[in-house]
Formats: structure tokens, C-alpha cells, sequence
């Protein structure tokens, strides 16, 4: 009997009766199933992804199928495969914000583009853009952002009204050591009202740039989970650094945790008790497109501020401003959501005055 393997004859003697399978194991044979490997790795995704073919003849055989005398058997191993590709279209994201900003950016506009991957592995093959993303941009519109800074504090309430009254939603960044069950119901009305928060860690260290690696991670990780777990809210997106303080390792931390660092346009150092007038003078002289003010809430009295806050609006809007929040600005060449102006109510009617009759 002959068998034929990889295209060379080889005879085998074996004693009647005989099989495929007594021929293969008369030369130590086993025939290989192809595998199936991936488009990039080239792991293996399947051991046994095609079988090997027996033939005598024009005939395809089994293992078990008898062998006369004088028969040719041919052994055609499975070679292994690559697995096949999918060409997937999809969004191509932009550039993030940049890792400090002192400013209102608008952020990119994702592009368009293709990805070539293994129908199995899923494994990327090629990448490849087709309408390129556009990328973030500082603000050139006449849109502003209010933030208040170490609370929530008794102040905070105070805050609330008058930006409810005014139609105005604001970012607050959050001192995790304020959360007591008070600070809790404070925190949770500003998100109720549709206010932004932003972590400004847990125990407003002014220092924590001097301080070793595992407390800038306790003060930046921290804040985050009592903000989530305490307040209820997702993990903030911005992060602001207590007294504008910075490192490199405070930024690195901060982006590790998908933060922006969120700096400030114009600081009244109303922290410092000035009169609401003064404070009201500071912001409005230092207005500008994309401009962020600083104010508090919390770290102490607040009542100048809280008094300066209406007259701010006020002014602003009448110089053309619109206020939004850094998390809501809108996408390059798009508009931001802004809450819409307050719809003054109708002049009261006239009331007719008495008939007085003559006489």
C-alpha cells in the first residue's frame, strides 16, 4: 500500500485487513486539524477550525474505511487560517480639553472614520480616518460660568434662591469635609436645581502639591467618592485645585481620574469680606468672552457675596452675557444649553378709579 503525504509516496506494509487508520499508525501519523488564528496577534481562536482530508483515489475516505492491496491513500493535512476582517465606521473622538484650564473651552467635534477588525478576535487591524475630528477651542462667545467655591455651607441655601430666582445654574466645587448630614441636603439641593458639582478634595489642603504621592491620591480620590457616595452624583469631570495650588502629580492625578483642572478668569477675593458693591465692581471689570468667576459659598460668612451675586447677573446680561456651566458649554460651532431668560411678568392691569357722582 502507498501513502502519500505532503506530495511524496511512501509504501507501508501492513497485514491484511487494513484501514486508513492502521496505515497512518503503522508510520506514526496523526493527521492535523487547521487551526484558526487571529488577524493580528496570531493567537489561536480555534484548535480544530478545519479537518484533515483522506482520499483513495477521487474518493474522500474515513479513518475507518478498509484499504485493499495495492491502494494509494492520500493524506491532505488542514492548514491553519486567519481569521477573516470587518471594516466598522464610527466616530473618531477629538483632542481632549486641555489638562489646566482658566477658561470656558468649547470642546472638539468628533470626526468620522473606519476600523478594519478580526470577525472573531475583534483585534484592530488598520485605523482609518475619513472626516477628522475637530478639536477643542477657547471660548470666543460671550458666555460666562459662575462657580462657588468650600461649600456647601448655611450660606449655600442663600446661593440657590437667588440663582433660582435669576435663572441661572452654576458649577459648585465641593469640599468632601463639609458632607455631614447638613452639608449632604445642601450638596443634594444644588444638584436637584440643576447646578453642576466639581471636586475640590476632601480637606481644602492648600500644601498638597509639598505632600507625598499617597496623600495627593487621598485628597483627589477621596473627594470623588463622597461626592458619589455620600451625594448620589456621577464623578465629577472637573476638579479644582484648594487655593489654586498645583504640581505636575496634582495635574497627572487629577487627569488619571478623567478630571480637568478648572482654574479661574476672575478672582474678587470675596473670601476677603469685601463690601457686595466691591465685589460686584471686580467681576463685571474683569468680564471678558469665556470668562470663569470665582466666588464662595462655604469656608465662612458669606453674606457680601450672596448680596453681590443678583447685581452680577444683572450686569452681566445687560452687557450681553450669557451664563452656562463649564460642563454644559457646547461643542465647537455649536451653541451652548443655557437656561432661558426669565419672561417678565405682565404690568398689572389698570385699576379704574371711582366713579364719583356730581353733585
Amino acid at each position: 500500500m502507498t501513502l502519500v503525504r505532503d506530495g511524496r509516496p511512501e509504501t507501508v506494509f501492513v497485514e491484511p485487513p487494513a484501514t486508513v487508520a492502521s496505515i497512518l499508525a503503522t508510520v506514526d501519523v496523526v493527521p492535523k486539524t487547521g487551526r484558526l488564528l487571529s488577524i493580528r496577534s496570531g493567537r489561536v481562536l480555534d484548535e480544530g477550525n478545519a479537518r484533515p482530508q483522506l482520499w483513495m483515489g477521487a474518493e474522500l475516505v474515513e479513518m475507518a474505511t478498509a484499504v485493499q492491496q495495492g491502494a494509494t491513500v492520500r493524506l491532505v493535512e488542514a492548514p491553519d487560517e486567519v481569521e477573516g476582517t470587518i471594516e466598522v465606521s464610527g466616530d473618531v473622538p477629538p483632542p481632549p480639553l486641555p489638562d489646566v484650564i482658566n477658561e470656558l473651552w468649547r470642546p472638539g467635534v468628533p470626526g468620522q472614520g473606519t476600523v478594519a477588525k478580526g470577525l472573531r478576535s475583534g483585534e484592530e487591524v488598520t485605523r482609518r480616518t475619513v472626516v477628522p475630528p475637530v478639536p477643542p477651542a477657547r471660548m470666543v462667545d460671550r458666555e460666562i460660568a459662575l462657580t462657588f467655591d468650600d461649600g456647601p455651607w448655611s450660606t449655600t441655601p442663600a446661593v440657590l434662591a437667588v440663582l433660582k430666582e435669576k435663572q441661572v445654574h452654576a458649577m459648585f466645587c465641593i469640599v468632601g469635609y463639609t458632607l455631614n448630614p447638613e452639608g449632604v441636603a445642601h450638596a443634594k439641593q444644588v444638584v436637584a436645581e440643576g447646578h453642576s458639582v466639581c471636586n475640590h478634595t476632601v480637606h481644602h489642603d492648600e500644601q498638597l502639591p509639598q505632600k507625598p504621592q499617597s496623600v495627593i491620591e487621598a485628597e483627589i480620590l477621596g473627594g470623588n467618592d463622597l461626592l458619589t457616595d455620600r451625594v448620589g452624583t456621577p464623578k465629577p469631570t472637573f476638579y479644582r485645585p484648594p487655593g489654586g495650588s498645583l504640581s505636575p502629580a496634582v495635574i497627572a492625578t487629577a487627569k488619571g481620574q478623567g478630571q480637568t483642572v478648572i482654574m479661574w478668569t476672575v478672582d474678587p477675593a470675596d473670601y476677603r469680606k469685601p463690601p457686595a458693591a466691591e465685589i460686584v465692581t471686580r467681576v463685571i471689570g474683569g468680564l471678558r468672552p469665556g470668562a470663569i468667576i470665582l466666588l464662595h459659598d462655604g469656608g465662612g460668612d458669606r453674606t457680601q457675596t450672596v448680596a453681590a451675586i443678583g447685581p452680577i447677573i444683572d450686569q452681566a446680561r445687560a452687557l450681553g452675557y450669557v451664563f452656562v456651566t463649564p460642563d454644559k458649554v457646547g461643542a465647537v460651532g455649536t451653541p451652548s444649553v443655557a437656561p432661558a431668560l426669565p419672561t417678565p411678568p405682565p404690568p398689572p392691569a389698570p385699576t379704574p378709579a371711582p366713579i364719583v357722582p356730581a353733585g
